[in-house]
């Protein structure tokens, strides 16, 4: 009998390539050194870079598209956790600097493999909402997770909230639009 494994299908990576296209050229967030985008790894987290502002920047993406959406909710702070544990020469050299993210879809679900119909604003600030903001706000301090990037795939955003911002339901920090006709080159 033939060992016939599925292949594994990764919904974050359309998610941080949108991330990446919109980011790159923010004044603020934007990539001024990049380091690892979209592989994650022993030593790198999903996303990893030098911003304008001079954070490094360690971000984690997930997507409520699986048919595990609901785990990814919880899955977000153990890998948060685990970001401390690995060492680079980058991650020592800017350790001051080291900022913690995590990356979420902005929109609904598309792929019909999720168990959610909820945007994913919605299905993530539900699943934090029942934490206690002292416990929410005290991970963030706990762990140095400063930012929420939320990123819309559909229409090419992404807005960035503060950690307990997102919490509490705030405007975002500040918001990236799609790079105009006239700013992409071939």
């Amino acid at each position: 009998m033939a060992d016939t494994k599925r292949e594994k299908i990764n919904h974050e990576m359309p998610l941080i390539q949108c991330f990446k296209l919109v980011i790159t050229s923010d004044a603020t967030f934007g990539i001024k050194n990049e380091i690892n985008i979209g592989n994650d790894s022993a030593a790198c987290s999903d996303i990893e870079y030098i911003s304008n502002s001079d954070e490094y920047l360690i971000i984690e993406a997930k997507s409520h598209e699986s048919k595990d959406a609901y785990n990814t909710r919880h899955k977000i702070f153990g890998q948060l956790l685990k970001e401390h544990g690995k060492t680079s020469a980058s991650r020592t050299e800017h350790n001051s600097s080291i900022a913690l993210g995590v990356l979420i879809p902005k929109d609904k679900t598309s792929s019909g493999k999720s168990n959610t119909k909820k945007s994913g604003y919605d299905f993530y600030r539900d699943g934090y909402s029942d934490i206690p903001e002292n416990l929410f706000s005290g991970f963030g301090k706990l762990a140095k997770v400063k930012y929420v990037f939320l990123c819309s795939v559909e229409n090419k955003t992404v807005d960035v909230y503060t950690w307990v911002g997102f919490h509490r339901g705030e405007k975002p920090i500040h918001s990236v639009q799609p790079p105009s006709a006239s700013t992409i080159r071939d």
